[in-house]
Order: structure tokens, then C-alpha cells, then sequence
């Protein structure tokens, strides 16, 4: 679970409740202790030498990871013991893994049974393609995520859905489909993954969200959007998205687990650098 210390000592509040006014120098802060990324931010460093890539991403300070390459029983090629031992010997965690839609339908217990031995807590479904974004397409999604979200709970595992800016932006059915989809599954067995970047870039609230649906959101990743008009990935901190507020919206929300990600990165970054200041954002980041 994410855990937090406090800067100042004081009582807690829940969110949504205002602070009340107080003495100079008195105000609660809080400060974030774990730091997660998605791999994919850095899969092209993944797929040359995964065991470095994991070691550049211990040395930069991250605690724990989530993955992008399961296929077929593996993980990044690799069986899911030998990939945890990878990871433990570089002081990581994995508790997260996104898995393709495809595999959960056709083969839900294998990657569930992967993803368990490799340490997971949370499984992920993390896209939905285009051609079936209707009425007839989305329901079938909402079987596939009721159907694997048994079988995830079954291994130990919460699944999740993350979410890209067409759940928000988009209707079906006089509907948009996050609606539709946080409506239809089954809470017990499917949760979501929130990715901030693209609830903002659809113009979407997020607050409302978490509101509404208070706890179904245990995950986030959390990237930043560049000031202008194309709406580029930014490295956190470095964008327009208010992250301090963000964050205090997580009891809010259910948030365990966030991780940094960053889909692309503008010719000549290197997402490593990016990566990097994410980091040192977050760490320095009081809300």
C-alpha cells in the first residue's frame, strides 16, 4: 500500500472536509515515501537488457514497478520466478502487471497464475481497441472484465481497467463509457486504474469521479501534460496538471499504488532523464 509520512504532526482529516485556519508554520504536510513507474515508459530499454533497465530504475529511486510485458506465461520473456528474482535483487516490487485484453479472454487462468508467482497484488487490462468502441463492443468488454475478474480473485488478485481519454470523451448508447463500464462491473471484482493525464486531456474531472465513486480507484498513473496545444506527455512536474491537489484526493479515491509513466517523450529526450525528474518532483512534492 502507498504510505505517506507526515511532516508536521497532526490530526487527520478526511478528504473533503476543509482544513480549518491555523497558526503560522502549524499546517499539516504530507510527503510521498514510495514512488512507482510503469515499464513502459522505458520498454525500448526493457527489450535490450531488462535486468540493467531495473537496476538504472532502483539507482534513480524508485521502490516498486509495474509491468508491460506479460505474453504467453512470461513476463518480459522470462518465467514469472525469474523475473521476480530480478527484480528482488534490485530492492523492487512489482505489484501491478498490465495484461492485454486478448489474453484475459482467452487464457485468464494462465495469466493470472503468472502474475501471482511473480508477487502481483493487482492485474490490469489496459486498453480497448477502436473498432469495438459501440454498444456490442463494450459489452463484451464488461463480460471479459466480469468473467476474469473471477478468476483473478480466485489467484488473489484485484483486477483493474485502466483508462485512456475515449472512455471520457467519447458517447455510446447516450452514454460515456467509463459510465457505462464503473455502472455494469461488478465492484467486488473489477476496480480501475486512473490515468490522470487522460482524464485531463479529455477535458474530463477527476474529482468528480472519485467522488461519485469513492474507492474504485486503488491505482493511478500519473504522467503530465505539457502547456500546449498538442497536449504532449510532460515529465511530472514540468506540465499543467495540479499534482498536490491530485494527491489529496487518494483516501479520497482508494489509492494504493501510483506509477509514473510517460507514453513518449519529445525527439531528443531520453526517457530516462525524464523518468529522473519525475522523481525528483514527486519527492520534493508537499500536499
Amino acid at each position: 500500500m502507498q504510505r505517506r509520512k507526515f511532516l508536521q504532526t497532526t490530526s487527520y482529516l478526511a478528504v473533503g472536509t476543509l482544513l480549518p485556519a491555523r497558526a503560522a508554520g502549524c499546517s499539516k504536510k504530507e510527503s510521498l515515501e514510495n514512488i512507482g513507474l510503469q515499464l513502459y515508459t522505458i520498454r525500448d530499454a526493457m527489450q535490450r537488457d531488462d535486468n540493467e533497465t531495473l537496476r538504472r530504475v532502483a539507482a534513480i529511486g524508485y521502490d516498486y514497478v509495474e509491468g508491460a510485458g506479460y505474453r504467453d506465461g512470461k513476463l518480459y520473456g522470462h518465467s514469472p520466478q525469474t523475473f521476480l528474482a530480478m527484480l528482488k535483487n534490485q530492492g523492487l516490487q512489482m505489484p501491478s502487471g498490465h495484461v492485454s485484453w486478448e489474453a484475459m479472454k482467452e487464457a485468464p487462468e494462465k495469466a493470472a497464475a503468472t502474475c501471482r508467482e511473480a508477487g502481483q497484488s493487482f492485474l490490469v487490462i489496459p486498453w480497448w481497441p477502436e473498432e469495438k468502441r459501440n454498444a456490442e463492443g463494450y459489452a463484451e468488454l464488461i463480460d471479459i472484465l466480469n468473467t476474469s475478474g473471477e478468476v483473478c480473485k480466485r489467484y488473489g488478485l484485484q483486477l483493474a481497467y485502466h483508462n485512456h481519454d475515449f472512455e471520457f470523451n467519447k458517447m455510446v448508447a447516450g452514454s460515456r463509457p467509463i459510465n457505462l463500464l464503473l455502472s455494469e462491473v461488478d465492484p467486488d471484482l473489477v476496480q480501475f486504474e486512473m490515468d490522470l493525464y487522460w482524464v485531463a486531456r479529455a477535458g474530463s474531472d477527476y474529482q468528480a469521479y472519485f467522488r461519485k465513486h469513492a474507492g474504485r480507484f486503488p491505482l493511478w498513473h500519473v504522467k503530465d501534460m505539457d502547456n500546449t496545444p498538442e497536449k504532449f506527455f510532460a515529465a511530472v512536474g514540468e506540465g499543467v496538471i495540479d499534482w498536490p491537489t491530485v494527491f489529496s484526493k487518494e483516501q479520497q479515491a482508494g489509492m494504493q499504488y501510483f506509477f509514473v509513466e510517460q507514453d513518449r517523450t519529445v525527439p531528443g529526450k531520453d526517457p530516462f532523464d525524464e523518468i529522473t525528474i519525475s522523481h525528483k518532483y514527486l519527492e520534493r512534492m508537499r500536499y
